[in-house]
């Protein structure tokens, strides 16, 4: 057994390994495995500290893209733009406006063959649900001030010994704890006692919070991982062969998680260096929820997670996985940076030359959603301090100019597609164009045919785009939800489903507008003034 039961790891076990190691050097005590060297890139990355200079400066790109605006309705170029489209109209003939229609349907059907997949991956997941595991899973959950009934539902979805379908499976399940909770203890005593033999081992790690380290589960995590390594290498365990998965507090891990994370892994030619992630879910407690702003949010975001094109780069949040090798090789995770789900990833990315660092699992991992308005908000604020990680891509971009062509740019595209449509609306870029073509329209004679040719396309696309989202829906809710623990969930009425999701073509453009841009420019005012932030955790239901 590779962790002793129940028995919680001291906090000052493992001071010296917070990445002092030089990532130079290969020492037998730090267990240099045959066929795994002990080197760690990501020690050279620049820190996030090393960026907080430049945060004040942030507050420019809106305001850059605000004057852009002013620009192009000043200079008209709405109506130019709409003069050069009745032009290209009136030449263009039937065959090429049957092209252009179709055209409009490409990404809505794009989006229609990850469903197709996804639906296809869940069935092949289901036939292999009673495989055995070949790796060892290490599932950290860190947690702070968490009601013990949440932790409990947590760790009630996970597989344990006992059961004939995962009894072997070598899951080992560590509560990454803080000092600063004063429930810590019994917290752990409690459910110690309920699932102390329940997994192949129980334990906690405990943090405390040191100098230029900031609250919340970066930091955590950071230092559970680096105990959890020396505790392997101890054992004589290679890192290369241990599976981590960290989670939220909240989590409801599906039966067949674990199944489909391996397939994932041994599916490719060489997974040892990439982060799993499954599609974000907050839909566990959504009987819960009556907010049609919130529910749009987060039905939004959990689609837009789920349809992500093969060809785009895809991202993990909250709750993902990588080898403990990998970990190491990235010297984990930043202990100051707020969204170090993301952070991570752009450090893989950096270590493997600007690749995609992130492969999609098919399968679930259910989180709550914030019901509370007040509450979500601040949860928004929270995700999108995202927004200062351009600050330190200057900070990459100066350590190493030569990665321009590389890595940087994209790193950069990547952040663009992950924070343009909160910092960036482009809402506001196709309403400046429509007021100055309303201002002065093209005078042509087909131009109301080529204006309504130009609306019939949007809708199409539009109409084909929901249609893809609520069978998107129907999948999560018939098929990937009924893979968890029912008991463990909260499902919506029929009433709140009609509310929902009737209300949604009319909520999701408002609650964007708050929960998206608002919060984006509140958290850019707020690094405007400092490179603090509160972290706030966010109500467990």
């Amino acid at each position: 057994m590779l962790f002793r039961s129940g028995t919680p790891t001291s906090a000052s076990s493992d001071e010296g390994d917070r990445g002092d190691e030089n990532p130079d050097v290969d020492s037998e005590e730090d267990g240099n495995f045959p066929g795994h060297p002990v080197t760690r890139p990501g020690a050279a990355i620049p820190s996030i500290r090393q960026s907080y200079q430049y945060y004040r400066f942030i507050v420019l790109i809106p305001l850059i893209y605000l004057a852009l605006m002013v620009a192009v309705f000043s200079l008209n170029l709405g109506s130019i733009i709409g003069k050069v489209w009745v032009s290209m109209f009136k030449v263009t003939g039937a065959a090429l406006q049957c092209f252009l229609l179709i055209g409009a349907c490409i990404g809505p059907l794009k989006h229609l063959a990850v469903l197709v997949f996804a639906a296809k991956s869940h069935e092949t997941a289901a036939l292999q649900e009673a495989k055995q595991l070949k790796l060892r899973h290490l599932v950290v959950v860190p947690a702070y001030k968490e009601p013990v009934a949440v932790l409990r539902r947590t760790l009630e979805s996970l597989p344990r010994k006992s059961d004939p379908e995962t009894s072997g499976h070598d899951l080992h399940v560590i509560l990454a704890m803080e000092a600063t909770d004063d429930t810590h203890a019994a917290t752990f005593d409690e459910l110690d006692e309920l699932f102390g033999n329940a997994f192949a081992s129980f334990q906690m790690t405990l943090h405390t919070l040191m100098p230029c380290e900031r609250a919340g589960k970066g930091s955590n995590e950071n230092y559970s991982l680096r105990t959890l390594r020396a505790d392997i290498l101890a054992a004589g365990v290679d890192p290369w062969e241990v599976m981590v998965t960290v989670c939220d507090a909240d989590s409801v891990f599906a039966r067949d998680f674990f199944i489909a994370l391996e397939s994932a892994y041994f599916d490719q030619i060489d997974g040892r260096r990439l982060i799993y992630s499954a599609p974000r879910n907050t839909y566990r407690n959504f009987g819960k929820l009556w907010n049609p702003l919130i529910s749009a949010t987060e039905c939004s975001l959990n689609s837009s997670d789920l349809l992500v094109d093969f060809a785009e780069p895809y991202v993990s949040y909250s709750n993902y996985s990588m080898l403990m090798g990998y970990a190491a090789e990235l010297d984990f995770w930043d202990p100051e940076v707020i969204p170090e789900d993301v952070h991570v990833m752009y450090k893989a990315m950096i270590c493997s030359n600007g690749a995609q660092s992130v492969c999609r699992v098919w399968s679930l991992i259910a989180n709550d959603t914030v019901t509370d308005f007040h509450d979500r908000y601040v949860q928004a604020k929270r995700h999108l301090w995202g927004v200062t990680t351009i600050a330190w891509l200057v900070v990459i971009l100066k350590h190493a100019p030569f990665s321009i062509d590389r890595i940087w740019y994209i790193l950069l595209k990547t952040y663009m597609t992950e924070m343009s449509g909160a910092l960036t609306p482009h809402s506001v870029l196709v309403m400046t164009f429509g007021l100055s073509l309303w201002c002065s329209p093209p005078l042509d004679a087909r131009s109301s045919d080529a204006f309504l040719f130009l609306g019939a396309m949007i809708l199409l696309g539009s109409l084909l785009q929901w249609l893809v989202f609520f069978i998107g829906e129907a999948l999560v809710w018939r098929r990937q939800m009924a893979n968890l623990n029912q008991d463990l969930l909260e499902r919506p009425s029929w009433c709140q489903v009609v509310l929902h999701y009737g209300l949604m073509p009319l909520t999701c453009p408002i609650a964007h507008f708050i929960f998206g841009n608002v919060a984006c420019w509140h958290s850019v005012c707020n690094a405007f003034w400092s490179s603090e932030f509160e972290y706030v955790i966010a109500p467990k239901a």
